[in-house]
């Protein structure tokens, strides 16, 4: 590593000079810098006080704004092939659209290497947009993606809401694979016994738990009451027995029945979060859980609008996901940083941006690689360019054209060549 004042002049150190640097994690810079040395970041600061620090270095001139890779901590790749899938109407429920969903995709008789073909296209498009590092959910393992230029955290998600599929699919994990990292769906489609069982698999492999939550409002129904779309959904797949509703269920709600489980803590990370009470912000908060939220995901199914100022008030800063295409018009997290800004007008745009890296980086245990730049942090980070960043006035200007203008016109990638 370089030190304060070297004049090492080995290929792969570079200082990066641009008009602005937006570290996340620290103030943003007018006029600021970043020196990265074999793949890491070493220093981030003004540039006239770099350019002191490491006068001989190779300068680098952006003209735009260099700030962290993204951050998609929600996608289901294997859904990609099956584009949006639109409820009929309305006043459609969430157990429509999932009826739909499942309809077409057994209409679909898709291949392995189909599902494959559309997730690779979606990975690189996702690349493209400026993700460094995403969370895939998906119901069957697909092909080690070692080589793609997005590092992918993969999860296998099991469903098994009756007694009798939780026992089988508890039964099958003898034969899977200590490498192959398992998740449940949701309160509604992995019952208790099994989302114990994977959770403390999870605490022993040290991973994520990544689990949809209060996405909408039938989900508190169905435990609490035994009512809601969900009771007749879970008949018609002869999964309906005496799970639900779940007895003692108190004013915690939903949360509450996942903390009861055991379920809550810091490797838990809770998506979408549409409809979760005060209350439950407070437990979530408390057992130190991440949330994910899913703005396009939550319009397109006309779900709600998760409650982001007392999420950040409780101290918990979410990541950002794009969900599926089959539940979003588009998988850009530039997009739902938009989506976010117009429904939280109140939410400083330091925040959003904030959810679109280091939120993410942290709610994937990734923030000493992703989600800021600062030193030792990965030099892979993304150097943005377009009109609307041209002639910005100050910090706040900058940041709200962020975070409103969607996808910028150019996307580009600062990384040191050793």
């Amino acid at each position: 590593m370089i030190g304060q004042g070297s004049g090492n002049s080995n290929k792969s150190c570079c200082l990066y000079r641009a008009p602005w640097v937006v570290p996340v994690s620290s103030p943003v810079l007018q006029d600021g810098a970043v020196v990265v040395d074999d793949n890491r970041i070493i220093a981030v600061g003004p540039y006239h006080e770099l350019a002191r620090r490491f006068p001989q270095l190779p300068l680098v001139s952006c003209r735009g704004v260099l700030l962290p890779a993204l951050v998609n901590a929600h996608i289901h790749l294997e859904l990609s092939i099956l584009g949006s899938v639109h409820p009929d109407s309305p006043n459609s429920s969430m157990c429509d659209w999932i009826s739909a969903l499942l309809q077409k995709r057994l209409a679909a008789n898709l291949s392995k290497e189909d599902i494959e073909v559309a997730a690779a296209k979606t990975v690189i498009d996702q690349y493209a947009s400026g993700v460094g590092l995403m969370l895939d959910i998906g119901n069957q393992s697909l092909q080690r993606r070692d080589a793609t230029p997005i590092e992918i955290i993969s999860l296998l998600e099991m469903l098994a809401p009756s007694q009798k599929a939780q026992q089988a699919v508890i039964a099958s994990f003898a034969d899977l694979p200590n490498d192959i990292s398992v998740t449940g769906h949701s309160p509604y489609s992995t019952g208790p016994d099994l989302l114990k069982f994977i959770k403390e698999r999870c605490r022993q492999q040290e991973t994520i738990f990544s689990f949809h939550l209060a996405e909408n409002e039938d989900e508190a129904l169905l435990l609490i009451h035994g009512e809601g779309c969900f009771v007749n959904f879970l008949k018609q797949r002869g999964a309906w027995d005496k799970t639900y509703p779940v007895q003692g269920i108190d004013s915690r709600g939903v949360v509450g029945y996942l903390e009861d489980l055991n379920l809550l803590d810091a490797e838990t990370l809770c998506v979408h979060c549409v409809h979760l009470t005060d209350e439950e912000i407070r437990v979530v908060a408390g057992a130190g859980a991440h949330i994910c939220l899913c703005p396009g995901s939550n319009r397109f199914l006309s779900v709600g609008t998760a409650p982001l100022g007392k999420i950040l008030a409780a101290g918990v800063l979410p990541a950002l996901g794009t969900d599926s295409i089959a539940s979003n018009t588009v998988l850009d997290l530039w997009q739902e940083m938009c989506i976010l800004r117009q429904e939280h007008p109140n939410v400083d745009s330091a925040s959003i941006l904030a959810m679109a890296t280091l939120g993410g980086a942290m709610a994937l245990h990734r923030e000493a690689d992703y989600g800021s730049l600062a030193p030792n942090r990965s030099a892979s980070f993304l150097h943005i360019q377009g009109k609307e960043y041209e002639g910005v006035g100050d910090t706040r200007q900058l940041l709200d054209r962020l975070v409103s203008c969607g996808r910028p016109e150019s996307i580009s990638r600062v990384q040191a060549e050793l």
